[in-house]
């Protein structure tokens, strides 16, 4: 089977490790609200707009539903993702969802699980900015995190080295409580320098995470191996499994 890449390498090799002290601010404009880290220092509602110049928008062939944009963003690179539906509802509804209150939405629900993953040291990106556009009782929505250089998924990797780390950080983010609603193998980023990272937390949740659980996000990654890289399960299921372990059995 021939991948081609989902994300191709950022031109920056600015590190992703930033200084973790900057605070939350929000803001509502033009019947939009925001949600964004104090360290962005420009502007930020049109950087929500994929055909805003100064972004320099691209397209990120990943593939999926959503609607996604390497953008530039000082002092970042960013990745600019637009909420979009699946399953039967992508054919009656592209994307609006229903309003349940601010906090509920998708938007701004990814932004704080990510935030407080990130100031924790899990290996996730940064989470720079929500959006979320209310029209009566459904809603838009969109985030910015930023840019994780040179990175590609792991998909496209076979090293038994990076799968095991990829279980080593599935399972890191498991012991932090957190369930992925869509663990597969485009949703694991690996870097220059073999980093594994976790990326789309859309619908994700930190809340008592159980065995049961646990073991739904391993079969969810098992499906994904067989359906995209079929060739890797004997060898590279095994490694990530291990590598699950080595950190699952000191928890």
């Amino acid at each position: 089977m021939t991948l081609s890449p989902t994300y191709s390498p950022a031109p920056s090799n600015r590190s992703i490790s930033l200084e973790r002290s900057s605070t939350v601010l929000e803001q509502t404009v033009e019947q939009a609200y925001l949600r964004y880290d104090s360290v962005l220092t420009e502007p930020l509602l049109n950087r929500f707009d994929p055909s805003y110049p100064p972004s320099k928008a691209q397209v990120v062939p990943s593939g999926g539903r959503a609607a996604a944009w390497f953008i530039q963003l000082l002092p970042f690179e960013a990745v600019l993702r637009h909420f979009r539906r699946g399953g039967l509802m992508r054919h009656f509804v592209r994307d609006r969802y229903i309003w349940t209150g601010l906090v509920h939405t998708r938007s701004f629900a990814e932004f704080d699980l990510l935030r407080e993953m990130w100031l924790a040291g899990l290996p996730v990106p940064r989470p720079l900015g929500a959006a979320v556009w209310r029209e009566g009782l459904t809603y838009r929505a969109a985030v910015l995190t930023q840019r994780i250089s040179n990175a590609q998924p792991l998909a496209l990797r076979h090293e038994p080295s990076v799968w095991h780390e990829a279980g080593r950080v599935i399972a890191q983010m498991h012991q932090f409580g957190v369930w992925h609603a869509d663990l597969n193998v485009f949703n694991l980023l690996v870097d220059a320098n073999d980093q594994v990272w976790i990326i789309d937390l859309d619908r994700g949740r930190r809340a008592g995470l159980t065995n049961v659980q646990r073991a739904e996000n391993l079969s969810r990654m098992l499906r994904s191996i067989r359906k995209v890289v079929p060739e890797r399960e004997s060898s590279c299921w095994s490694s990530l499994k291990q590598g699950y372990q080595s950190l699952a059995n000191q928890g």
